[in-house]
């Protein structure tokens, strides 16, 4: 299935944020991709895309659904819009989050991270999987830019910018929110 930006709500759309999961995926040929945050899928939908198209992998991505107190959806309509792209085969949905995860973390070779992301997040993350970046894993995540570090949630809520945490990063696409990759080398 070649890329199209999937008609989906997500803060990524705007820009097609998509796309460049796609092309990530085709790049490095995940055969397992752990991914927090799927919201209505649009995330989800664009790197199953790219498994598609290469015949071969799989998506775990989790979500808070419905105990998530802002912005959310529900599995079932996730798996719907999922459906409706015909990606099922390379796609289970499940309920987690992503500090619990961390605690005891499974295989995978892509990461997507995108839950309200602000620094101390991305440096936790970093700080208990950089093994796995040695091994040669992918983690992507939203935001990273000064731009998305600040958005007004950041600001009022007196976040921890993403831009000032001690997690090496580069953003590998800077259209707002922006898409980073967790890295061993500082900036």
């Amino acid at each position: 299935m070649k890329y199209q930006n999937p008609k989906i709500e997500s803060s990524y759309r705007e820009n097609d944020l998509g796309k460049t999961l796609y092309e990530q995926v085709l790049k490095y040929k995940p055969k397992k991709v752990v991914e927090f945050g799927a919201l209505f899928g649009y995330s989800t939908i664009a790197m199953a895309m790219a498994l598609h198209e290469l015949g071969q992998g799989k998506i775990v991505s989790y979500d808070l659904w419905d105990k998530y107190p802002h912005t959310h959806s529900t599995k079932n309509n996730t798996q719907k819009n999922i459906d409706l792209y015909g990606l099922s085969e390379y796609v289970t949905l499940k309920q987690g989050d992503l500090i619990e995860w961390l605690k005891d973390p499974e295989e995978f070779d892509m990461m997507h991270i995108d839950i309200s992301n602000k620094g101390d997040i991305i440096k936790m993350v970093f700080n208990t999987i950089k093994s796995h970046i040695k091994k040669g894993k992918i983690i992507l995540f939203e935001g990273g830019s000064k731009e998305r570090d600040n958005v007004e949630w950041m600001k009022k809520y007196k976040c921890k910018k993403i831009s000032g945490c001690s997690a090496p990063y580069k953003i590998i696409n800077s259209r707002f929110p922006s898409l980073s990759m967790l890295t061993l080398k500082s900036k």
